[in-house]
Order: structure tokens, then sequence, then C-alpha cells
């Protein structure tokens, strides 16, 4: 009987336990700290942490004693999610044991010394790494969902080099690095990326401090970027948020294109050798970024920039409401008025094609291609290469009404070649004069025929022409008779009149050099340049036009017939940004295409 009473106290004991035990059991479902781990407070308590020192024991496990040798060496123990890897000082390089790119994978911190932004902790290399959006690359780290890199300098100085590369990486936490001396860029937002960015210094990079394009979205608050080409370029369909940053002594603030909509507030953009913030023209109603509304006011600060504190050649106007700027330096319509940002153009799919119809009834089948590869190198526009005769096939596959309308113009030369064999027996100079000047104008836009008429200009001007008539008659003098009969055969004088059609006047129509628009383009990098800026012609007239802004442009020999070169750079991103200043200010059919293309 006494083992009864135990019994039921044992049976209460139970209850008691079973009655405490769920919610500990169900306090990791309930932790609100992870669904926001990506956010730049505090990482969970509970995650492990692993030790990484340069050149430490190769043998090493992790441990504060006995690091592992490299990052690599780390990585390749596949470290779960919400794993530290902890960074000593040092310079973490190829000769160290590591392998780029450093591929960091989700859920993974990869810090050093957040407190110095990486002063003494470097990593300093890159590899190929193939890009869904952007082809083969060259990158030192690419991060994954949920990783968080903080407290590392990262350089990249290969060829075309970028520091780190987000591809669609969602919640990614960049935060108290310094990105310094890359070939290209030091931070790279595509696709789909979501990611916020604080707290960092990008320095001396060779094309851009951060790039943001695809759709990519995020924050980008509290940096510093400083003594670059572009501080920041945004493109494509970016919609970054960027705030609180200081945009120092680049040669261009900001460079918003394409149908990218970032919103800016509260940042300092002072001192830089060109603009604050340039919007190019893309289409119509684009790009619209947010720069500030009387409901929600800019608060951006624009002090001693050499050219335009705000240059919008987008071609719209932009409402920019609350900004410190002097009103000296802007270009552009601008509102300073305004509840709501610019709104894009709702017909922006569908002006492009009644046009192209209106104006070049054949081609209605060719736009509807081409949008698809417009932001894209040329591929399937690729054929209209192949027969320079025809530039209407080339410049067909623009997507703005705009680069359309001259188009009639072009065939106008086949047709008017032939009317000029009946010429020839008519032997009237003032009828080849009158005809010729109508003729000019077209010829210049023949790629073919006009490049062979103009070779034997020099050797026949028009005056030197008739003396020798008055000094041929008298070197026969015994045939009289027959002098009159020399003005009506010299069917030779006539052929050497022919060549007046392409008088030198109208080869050499250099177009002024524009400076204003030439001080929007990209300077060309040092080292190679793989991606080219084309239009696909030969036109004489197109030449000279790309001249005026560009007085390197060049015709150069491809696979589809000789084309117009403009200029070269080691990454897309600036090629895009001249090929959107071709289009927009000289209304050329540019293209952006590799070299290994042509």
């Amino acid at each position: 009987m006494r083992c009864k009473p135990s019994l039921f106290s044992a049976i209460a004991t139970s209850i008691t336990v079973l009655a405490i035990a769920p919610p500990l059991f169900a306090r990791p479902a309930l932790s609100p700290t992870q669904a926001q781990t990506w956010k730049i407070s505090q990482l969970p308590q509970t995650a492990s942490q692993i030790y990484v020192a340069p050149r430490a024991n190769p043998n090493g496990d992790g441990s504060p004693n006995n690091p592992y040798p490299s990052i690599s060496a780390a990585l390749a123990t596949k470290p779960v999610a919400g794993t530290v890897i902890q960074l000593q000082e040092g310079i973490y390089s190829a000769e160290t044991g590591e392998s780029f790119p450093i591929k960091l994978p989700a859920g993974v911190t990869l810090r050093g010394a957040p407190t110095a932004r990486g002063l003494n902790t470097v990593i300093r290399g890159g590899g190929k790494f193939i890009s869904t959006s952007f082809a083969s690359q060259n990158i030192t780290m690419l991060a994954d969902n949920d990783a968080r890199i903080e407290g590392v300098t990262v350089t990249n100085p290969n060829t075309r080099g970028t520091a780190v590369w987000v591809e669609s990486g969602k919640r990614v936490a960049i935060a108290n690095n310094t990105f310094i001396n890359s070939d290209r860029e030091g931070l790279f937002l595509t696709g789909t990326a979501d990611a916020i960015v604080s707290e960092n210094v990008f320095k001396k990079n060779g094309a851009n401090g951060l790039s943001a394009v695809g759709s990519s979205t995020g924050e980008i608050r509290n940096n510093t970027f400083e003594s670059t080409g572009f501080g920041l370029a945004i493109g494509q369909k970016s919609r970054v948020n960027i705030s609180g940053n200081n945009i120092l002594n680049n040669n261009d603030g900001i460079v918003i294109s394409n149908l990218s909509a970032p919103t800016l507030r509260n940042n300092l953009i002072s001192d830089n050798q060109r603009n604050g913030i340039v919007i190019l023209k893309d289409r119509k109603g684009y790009p619209t970024p947010d720069l500030g509304t009387s409901i929600n006011a800019g608060g951006n600060i624009f002090r001693n920039n050499l050219g335009k504190d705000l240059n919008n050649n987008s071609g719209v106007t932009q409402v920019a409401v609350g900004n410190q700027l002097d009103p000296q330096k802007i270009a552009g319509d601008i509102a300073f008025v305004g509840e709501s940002p610019t709104a894009p153009a709702p017909q922006i799919t569908s002006t492009p094609l009644p046009v192209a119809t209106t104006t070049l009834p054949s081609v209605p089948k060719t736009p509807t291609n081409a949008i698809n590869v417009d932001p894209i190198e040329i591929t399937k526009p690729q054929p209209s290469f192949t027969s320079p005769v025809k530039p209407p096939t080339a410049l067909a596959p623009s997507s703005s009404s705009i680069f359309i309308e001259p188009l009639p113009d072009v065939p106008q030369p086949v047709t008017l070649v032939k009317p000029i064999t009946p010429l020839v027996p008519r032997t009237t100079a003032p009828v080849t004069t009158t005809k010729l000047a109508a003729l000019d104008t077209n010829l210049a836009q023949s790629p073919s025929e006009v490049l062979i008429d103009r070779d034997p200009v020099p050797v026949v001007p028009p005056k030197p022409v008739t003396p020798p008539r008055s000094i041929f008659v008298p070197s026969n003098p015994t045939t009289t008779p027959v002098t009159p009969t020399t003005p009506t055969t010299p069917t030779t004088p006539t052929t050497s009149i022919p060549p007046t059609i392409t008088p030198p006047p109208v080869q050499p129509t250099p177009i002024p050099y524009n400076s204003k628009i030439a001080a929007l383009v990209p300077r060309p990098s040092r080292d190679t340049a793989p991606y080219l800026v084309v239009i696909p012609s030969a036109d004489v007239e197109a030449l000279n036009r790309v001249r005026s802004i560009v007085p390197s442009g060049k015709l150069i020999p491809s696979r589809f017939g000789s084309i117009i070169l403009v200029q070269g750079y080691p990454d897309r991103d600036r090629a895009e940004v001249l090929k959107t200043i071709v289009r927009s200010a000289i209304g050329l059919d540019a293209r952006v295409i590799h070299q290994n293309s042509l």
C-alpha cells in the first residue's frame, strides 16, 4: 500500500514536466531573430564559429589555437547556415592557398575586423565565374542567400575584376568593409538581388564603386564612394534605395540609366570632376528616379561639382524637391514642386510598334524580335549586318521610334545611282551639278558604291576640266574641221565629269565637336576592352556624327561587313552607358557586342 502514493506522486511529477516542456520545445519555431538574420543587427546567439589564419597549420581544425590555413579550407568543410568564419589579420590570396572565386554559402558569415573596416584583413584575387545574366566574369567573392560579409578589405586587380558579386541573392548583408583598387567595381548587384549595403568604403575602383542592375533591390546607405569612375551606376530595372551616402571626388557621382527607378535621400554629392547626378535618356519617360517630393523631401546636398549638380538628359521633366544645389548647375527639365516622382510613360511597350509600321511597312516583324535582344549582345539581329547595302535592316531593331524616322532616306541612293548613266551623254555641266546637290546627301548614306567613287575625286577638280579643251584645240592646227568634233566627242571629258558627282566638299562634312555630350562619355580603361560599342553601318556621315562625341571612332572590318567602332571597354556597364548616349544624343543605333563576336 505504500507504493501507491509513490506511484501517484510519480505520475503527478511527469504531468508537471509535460506541462512545462511544450513552451521550451516551441521556442525555436517562434524565435523572431530567425527571420531577420539578414539585417545589420546581430547574429544568432547559437551560431557556431570557426577560425582562419593565412598560412596557418595545414592540418588546422578551425579552433582559435589551430585555425584553418585559408578561407577555401574552411569552406571545404561545408559549413551550415549560421556559421561564422572568423578571419585573423593577414592577406588572403592565391599564394596563401585561396581558390577564387570564394563562394560564400547560404546563411554563412565571413567576418574580419568590422570596427576597422577590414584594415589589415585583406582578400586579394579573383577567378572565373559564369553569370546567368552577364556571362563570363572575374570575381573575388560570390554571396548566396542570407550571406554576410563584414570587416574585410576586398580587391580584385585582375582584368575586368569585380570584388563581390551578388547574383539574385536574397537578404545579403554587406557591412563595414573596404572595397578598393578593383579593376572594375567593388560590388555588383544583378538579377533579383536583394541586399543591405551599409557602412562600407568604395575607393579607387576602375569602373564603378557599386553597380546595381537587373531587377535588384535593397538599401545602399551610409557608405562612402570616393575617387572612382562612377560612384554608383544604377541601370536596367533596378529599384535600390540610396540614402545617407558620401559620394566624393569621382568622375561622376551617380549615373542613372535604362528603366531604373532608384530612390535618393540625404546623400552628400560633392567635388566630383564632372556631374553630381546624370540621368541618361533611354526611352520615352525613362528612367524615373525619385529625387524627392513635397511629401518626402530629397535632402540631397550637392557641393563643388565641377560640371553640373544635376544633369537631366532623359528628355522628360524630373521631380526633385527639397535638395540643396546650385541653380546655375542644372541641365534639363527639373520640377521643384510635386507630390510624387516622375511617373513612367505607360505606353512604353506599344509606342515603337505603331511607328515602325508607319515608317517602314515591310519591317513590322523585326522589331518584335529586336525588343527582346536590345539590352543583350547582338545575336538575332546579326544577319542584318551581312548586306551593308541595306542599312534599314540594321537600324530597324531599335526599340525607340526616334531612331527609325531617318530610315526612309537610306534606300534612295540605290534608285538615284541608275539615272547617273543617262546623264553622261547629255554633257550638260549645269544639269549634272543640279542633280549633284540632291544626290550627295543620299550618297553619304550608301556604304558600298560611294567609297569606290570617292577615290578619284582629288584628281578631277571641276574648273580645270574646261582649260584643257581650249589648250587641246591648237594642238592639231592642220585639221580645223576636226576641232568641232573634238568638243562633241570628248566623252572622256564627260566621263571625267561624273566623278564631280561626289565632290570633296561633301565628303569632309565634319560635325563640330560636341563637348557637352562628350563630357558624358565614360572614359576608356587602360586595359583590354572586350566589350565594344558598335554601329551596324559603314556610313561616312554616321561616322562623322560619332566622331563629334568620340573622336577616336573608326570603321573596322567584321564578319558582318564594315561597321563603326565607337569605343571599347573592359566592362559592359560603361559600354551600355555609351550605347545609351549614342542612341539618345546623336540618334544612331548603337549596339554592345563582345570582341569575339566580330
